[in-house]
């Protein structure tokens, strides 16, 4: 979206499901890591006023709301340390921090911090996290601006460096297909955003491609940063739009939670996933029992690459990193693929020991569609 000129604006869908996702992630991480850390920051790097139009509650308050909420349970200590440019915003997020923190009892905000700075993120955010001796500890650090190539990829290659840290970005590639080939300030941005020029290889791809050859090259960016887990959750509007949220981690635990907090958006907000690895690229709504047809695709055909097979251990990992899915439906879709008589199994009972064989090649992928959710 086009940034706006208002201190406080309407949300709009993307945004409502971004918050949902973040509070989903977020109730999961804090408990994991306040049981074992003494002290655990959130830090944002394009804060926004932490309140739009119709009264409902930006990031920032999202945030306090979940650690207030975690912190009743545990005796540690948190950090916001919230980044805004525009004053307009700072100020009102100064009073919706107030606010968030009037709602709660001494104890809890005084073990909750709130560090609100105006200034542009980079290199403020960063600055302001070395001073504060918060690198290298436990950091999820959210970089959601209006979806330009607006966050350098030095600033991730400096969170990258530390195994504690996590980030989760916007993207928006649409602003690079349309303005950057003709405009060398744009181009410049986009050096910037993946560290390199080798993005720019977009220009000789065709249009049904260049949104999926963007996606990967900013998955590789977040490799090369550090980050050896990513997770792409993609949004489209009514108009067509599409935003990516980009997440990073170097545990597959977080990779899990992130990804159980993905399938759990409130379906209202109209997202809904694609598997690139899916030969037929078939959207999923986000349900209670999602359809595994794409998984039992891209399973067997993951399976036939082994003449001996795969452990059920084995898939489920490979769904973890790979897919969309969860591993925890990967022994469904095995029994759904022995029924059809597309695998074997060495044993009635699946358990993770399990080893599956394909019966039969696998038909040849069908031609790939314009992009996926995830990876």
């Amino acid at each position: 979206m086009a940034v706006p000129k208002e201190a406080v604006w309407e949300r709009d869908p993307h945004t409502a499901a971004k918050h949902d996702l973040l509070k989903r992630y977020l109730e999961a991480w804090a408990p994991i890591l306040l049981s074992r850390n003494d002290v655990i920051t959130y830090a944002e790097g394009f804060a926004g006023a932490g309140v739009y139009k119709r009264g409902e509650p930006g990031s920032p308050v999202v945030a306090y709301e979940v650690f207030a909420h975690a912190l009743h349970r545990f005796p540690k200590r948190m950090c916001l340390i919230l980044m805004e440019e525009d004053r307009r915003r700072v100020e009102e997020l100064q009073r919706q921090m107030a606010l968030a923190q009037s709602r709660h009892a001494d104890d809890i905000t005084a073990r909750l911090t709130v560090d609100i700075e105006q200034g542009d993120f980079h290199p403020a955010l960063l600055r302001r996290l070395r001073s504060t001796g918060r690198l290298g500890k436990p950091l999820f650090v959210l970089l959601d601006s209006f979806g330009g190539p607006d966050v350098p990829y030095s600033i991730l290659h400096q969170l990258g460096r530390y195994r504690s840290t996590e980030v989760m970005v916007t993207f928006e590639p649409a602003f690079l297909t349309r303005f950057a080939e003709s405009h060398d300030g744009h181009r410049q941005l986009g050096d910037e955003a993946f560290g390199s020029q080798e993005w720019q290889a977009v220009f000789r791809q065709p249009s049904s491609n260049k949104f999926t050859f963007l996606r990967e090259q900013y998955r590789a960016t977040l490799h090369q940063a550090g980050f050896t887990h990513t997770l792409y959750f993609e949004m489209v509007d009514e108009g067509g739009r599409k935003l990516y949220l980009i997440f990073g981690t170097q545990h597959e635990r977080g990779l899990e939670k992130m990804k159980d907090a993905m399938w759990n958006v409130d379906p209202s907000y109209g997202v809904r996933y694609r598997d690139p690895r899916d030969s037929e690229q078939q959207m999923l709504d986000l349900v209670f029992e999602p359809d595994t047809a794409p998984l039992r695709r891209i399973l067997r055909d993951f399976i036939s690459q082994a003449p001996s097979g795969r452990t059920v251990q084995e898939l489920q990992r490979y769904t973890l990193l790979d897919t969309v899915y969860r591993p925890a439906q990967v022994i469904t879709a095995v029994r759904q693929l022995r029924e059809s008589g597309a695998v074997i199994t060495d044993a009635r009972l699946i358990t993770k020991k399990t080893r599956v064989c394909a019966t039969a090649p696998p038909s040849p992928p069908g031609p790939s569609a314009e992009q996926g959710a995830l990876w």
